[in-house]
């Protein structure tokens, strides 16, 4: 796996930053996929000191972007944080839950809690480069703030902005999409049980269903081995 350098960094809002990586050479991923992220430097100072963080953007792209949120402070995130432009980062292994549907016309339905939208980021991005004429529906839900929101209220798609308490009543709408839909649904381990207990309450069937727990969203290592 090729090694990544920093180019710079974005504050999104409160804790969550945009990480803007270079590839030495080619990274192959899928749209979706996570990467584990390795900084040799650390080998001494952690037990674990491989992460699993979404690719916020398209396999393709030029750059390689990760978004995280930093409020637990822990070791990892703090270097991550520190980190100065130009410096390298070891892409480890690629991996992921969430895969498009092998049917182009079948309508896909994206459901993300706060920053668990990152993966759908790559994912439109993908789409709007190779599959444009999929139909897809991105169903954001945050307390606050809505991640990426003005980029993907640019694109072609429909896209619902809602709190955690309208999250049952707007999945009720998109399951009556027609011809059925897939359905991804990234986020905590919380949001992504409530989601998909709200899409088997409006009858979506569990193989219409695809799940995975946001890896950068937090992170609980306590530190040196």
């Amino acid at each position: 796996m090729p090694r990544l350098h920093l180019i710079g960094s974005a504050h999104e809002y409160g804790d969550v930053h945009t990480y803007r990586f270079r590839p030495e050479g080619r990274l192959d991923f899928r749209p979706g996929e996570y990467g584990h992220l390795f900084f040799p430097q650390l080998l001494r100072r952690f037990t674990k000191p491989v992460r699993e963080i979404s690719f916020a953007s398209a396999p393709g792209d030029d750059e390689v972007w990760f978004t995280l949120d930093h409020s637990s402070n822990s070791p990892f995130q703090q270097h991550f944080r520190a980190l100065a432009p130009g410096a390298p980062m070891q892409v480890f292994g690629i991996g992921g839950h969430l895969r498009l549907p092998d049917d182009p016309a079948r309508p896909l339905v994206l459901i993300g809690g706060g920053i668990g939208v990152t993966p759908f980021r790559s994912i439109l991005r993908h789409l709007r480069a190779h599959q444009p004429g999929t139909p897809v529906a991105l169903v954001h839900a945050a307390r606050e703030h809505h991640l990426y929101a003005a980029e993907f209220a640019q694109l072609p798609i429909a896209y619902h902005q809602v709190g955690r308490a309208e999250l049952g009543a707007r999945l009720a709408e998109v399951a009556l999409i027609e011809p059925p839909a897939m359905y991804l649904v990234a986020g905590s381990d919380s949001f992504v049980g409530a989601a998909v207990e709200q899409l088997r309450i409006a009858a979506v069937p569990d193989d219409a269903i695809q799940t995975d727990t946001f890896k950068g969203l937090h992170d609980l290592d306590s530190g040196a081995a």
